[in-house]
């Protein structure tokens, strides 16, 4: 998922109490300050929290394994604890992206890779070759829910991101006292903090645009959360699931370094819905390629449709991916695009392949 995407409100207890979910009565884990909420600039897209509106008021668009999973692990939450995730959802979903984003760096053991290490850093090494584009500088590393024990990483994490606009101002003192209501309930919940929901994510980063200068200054990053690669393992796509989805978000490094995110539509979900079809059009080229996973294109493409599905039926939202149809026709199209390679063995240049993707885009969406 690429950080260009605008998405996703957070979800605080007045939407559930709106709903009838949860009963206006205060807890002790109520937070005494004003909870941290997301502005319209997210850096990252975060599908736990659209899932999570979803669980609690479901769409008028048929399930997706995404939801289904969510749906399984909320079920497993206590009264107590739904509640404490509906007050402070912001925060429990949008800190252990952030603090792996701002923070994070490779050899440091609180953002090692654990899950699937060796499967991830070798199709990691097999991108860098496969693709022609600079791409030495990309650091690959893990996001973990542990952040969520400590009050000094939550502190550090909302500050940054009050500073870089991912959540509507707060003061110091709130955001410590923010910190520790959230440090102190995890510390008491047991595993709650390792629940695979707040780390339900993988995402690209490159600072190359951004004009805010501690963003800018940070390093490129390929981050891959805990919860994503269980989920996977979970749906019986844990041979697959984790390396396509490394192919897509390798993908947007390919669109940052040759600048497919400075053009296309004005429209932001049409810009979204072009960069997200194309992502899923190289990692399903790179999956299927004879030099790339060489992978059963169906795999390939069950492994795409499980999980990044967010927007699938708002046409509008700056979020919007594509229709399911859509990105089967986009994962179709790189799997016969690197069939018909001659020799089989032959890689296209990025830079081909985006201007042969650009000439199948409309009939892409069109299904013509």
């Amino acid at each position: 998922m690429n950080r260009s995407t605008r998405l996703l409100v957070a979800l605080g207890a007045t939407i559930l109490l709106a709903l009838g979910l949860v009963s206006p009565v205060a807890t002790a884990t109520a937070a005494p300050t004003p909870t941290a909420t997301s502005t319209d600039r997210d850096l990252v897209e975060i599908p736990a929290k659209a899932a999570f509106e979803r669980a609690v008021s479901p769409s008028e668009c048929g399930s997706t394994l995404l939801d289904s999973y969510v749906d399984g692990l909320i079920a497993d939450w206590t009264p107590e604890q739904l509640r404490f995730a509906a007050a402070h959802l912001n925060v429990l979903t949008s800190v252990p992206t952030y603090d792996a984003l701002f923070f994070g760096t490779t050899g440091d053991p609180d953002y090692a890779l654990e899950s699937h290490e060796h499967q991830l850093q070798n199709t990691f090494r097999d991108l860098r070759r496969f693709w022609d584009i600079e791409s030495a500088d990309i650091q690959l590393m893990a996001m973990h829910g542990d952040v969520l024990l400590d009050a000094d990483r939550i502190a550090a994490t909302l500050t940054a991101m009050v500073a870089t606009r991912q959540i509507a101002p707060l003061t110091p003192a709130q955001i410590q006292r923010e910190a520790e209501t959230v440090a102190t309930f995890m510390q008491a919940q047991g595993d709650f903090y390792d629940d695979p929901f707040w780390t339900l994510n993988a995402f690209a980063f490159s600072g190359e645009d951004e004009t805010d200068p501690f963003l800018k200054a940070l390093p490129d990053k390929l981050v891959f959360g805990d919860g994503i690669l269980e989920a996977y393992d979970a749906i019986g796509l844990g041979d697959v699931g984790p390396r396509v989805i490394m192919a897509h978000e390798f993908a947007h490094h390919v669109q940052f370094e040759l600048g497919a995110f400075d053009t296309g539509p004005s429209d932001p979900a049409a810009a979204t819905r072009r960069t997200e079809l194309m992502a899923d059009a190289m990692a399903s080229y790179y999956g299927t390629h004879k030099k790339g996973l060489a992978l059963n294109k169906k795999r390939v493409t069950d492994a795409l449709l499980s999980f990044y599905t967010v927007g699938d039926c708002s046409f509008a939202s700056p979020g919007h991916h594509g229709t399911p149809l859509q990105r089967e026709r986009a994962a179709a199209w790189g799997a016969e695009l690197a069939a018909a390679a001659q020799p089989r063995s032959y890689v296209l240049p990025a830079a081909t392949f985006i201007e042969q993707f650009e000439a199948a885009l409309p009939r892409i969406i069109a299904g013509s």
